[in-house]
């Protein structure tokens, strides 16, 4: 009882009343109802202290209300002003990014046609490169075979010094053995090679006159063996190859005109026909001399002993000129190969188709036959001399000086 009989002003009413909050307007029911429970839970003794508190409290808790809603506002406008500042502060950022992100994308491009021009460049420069160290590596190959031949012809250079110089201390008459030496070795030429007795018997009687020049009695062996070189030539028997081949190109340019053979047609007219004669009286007798050639000319009969060849062709004829052409140039190849059976063959057959198919009266054909009945005649005799017994001796004479004995040779 005592409790329920505290002044309402005091101290720790006051207190509660300032530290309790304000109810909101959904929340005065709820108020209402905590006062009345409040009020029974005081007592029903003092009815005239809650009539007066009352009113007073419900103006604070109005007052605390609207502050706290007021706050609410103001936290709220500022927040959707700060919200609303940072959206677009964010969209200029995203706008300025963008921008930045187009332009970086654009130089990006320009930078990758860059690259792409500088790599062409680069490619460009390495093909350079490349070319012209392939060029290079060329030239230094070049280079190094001139170099290496170059040494060769330095050392080739050399010997043949050495040699001039060795040459140059011997005695002049080596140079009249050396001139001797090509001599002989042009006479073999001559013999063997082109068939030439005449000019290597020429070359052999000019080399003895070198070494006759020498006035050495030591080579009385070398002049010995020069003499038997030029009297074995001497004695050869050679067929004069060249002229023998001109002869043969004569016949053959000859063929085309020569005349064929054709028939004879020219028959000699009866010698018991008289002529007609002018005189009037002699009509009878010119009038039985019309009819008896009238009727001995309508059929007339004559004998020939020889036969008749039928007449060529222009294809028959030009074949026949090749053929003949053709043996006549086997000939020829005879001749060089020195084969008297297949040369004489040649002669024989084209001897044989000029008679049978061209005109024998003609002269041309006559001379033609004339000439081939000559080249058949030909024999061929090949040279049978092997080599040259002076040809060593010379030899000897230019590499040492003089002639070595047999006994230092065999050693």
């Amino acid at each position: 009882m005592e409790n329920n009989k505290k002044d309402p002003n005091s101290p720790a009413n006051q207190e509660e009343k300032i530290i309790s909050p304000a109810p909101s307007a959904d929340e005065k029911p709820a108020t209402a109802k905590k006062t009345q429970t409040n009020q029974s839970s005081t007592g029903k003794n003092k009815p005239h202290e809650q009539s007066k508190s009352t009113p007073t409290n419900q103006q604070g808790h109005r007052q605390s209300s609207s502050w706290w809603i007021r706050l609410g506002v103001l936290l709220s406008l500022v927040i959707a002003i700060t919200a609303t500042l940072g959206c677009y502060w964010l969209y200029l950022q995203l706008d300025k990014q963008d921008g930045s992100q187009a332009q970086l994308g654009k130089n990006i491009s320009e930078q990758v046609k860059q690259n792409q021009s500088l790599k062409y460049e680069i490619q460009q420069v390495e093909m350079t490169s490349n070319k012209r160290l392939s060029t290079l590596e060329q030239q230094q190959l070049n280079d190094t075979k001139a170099y290496a031949k170059l040494a060769e012809l330095q050392q080739s250079t050399k010997l043949l010094q050495e040699r001039v110089n060795v040459i140059a201390q011997r005695s002049p008459n080596h140079w009249m053995a050396s001139e001797a030496e090509y001599l002989v070795r042009m006479a073999g030429r001559k013999l063997w090679l082109e068939n030439d007795p005449q000019t290597a018997m020429g070359l052999l009687q000019s080399a003895d006159e070198r070494i006759s020049a020498m006035k050495d009695p030591a080579l009385t062996a070398l002049r010995k063996a020069l003499a038997d070189d030029i009297n074995k030539v001497k004695t050869l028997k050679t067929t004069d190859i060249t002229n023998t081949i001109f002869e043969l190109d004569t016949v053959i340019d000859s063929l085309t005109l020569l005349p064929l053979n054709r028939a004879n047609e020219n028959f000699a007219k009866g010698s018991g026909t008289q002529p007609i004669t002018n005189s009037i009286d002699d009509w009878q007798q010119n009038l039985a001399r019309t009819w008896h050639d009238l009727t001995d000319g309508f059929i007339t009969i004559r004998k020939r002993t020889t036969d008749l060849e039928p007449l060529l062709s222009p294809e028959q004829q030009w074949y026949l000129v090749e053929n003949i052409r053709n043996k006549l140039l086997q000939a020829q190849l005879s001749l060089y190969r020195f084969d008297q059976t297949n040369y004489q063959q040649s002669i024989a057959l084209a001897d044989k188709w000029l008679q049978q198919y061209f005109d024998l009266t003609d002269p041309k054909t006559q001379q033609a036959i004339e000439a081939l009945d000559k080249l058949a005649k030909v024999k061929i005799e090949k040279v049978t001399l092997n080599k040259f017994q002076a040809s060593p001796l010379l030899q000897q004479l230019v590499t040492y000086g003089e002639i070595m004995p047999a006994e230092e040779l065999a050693q």
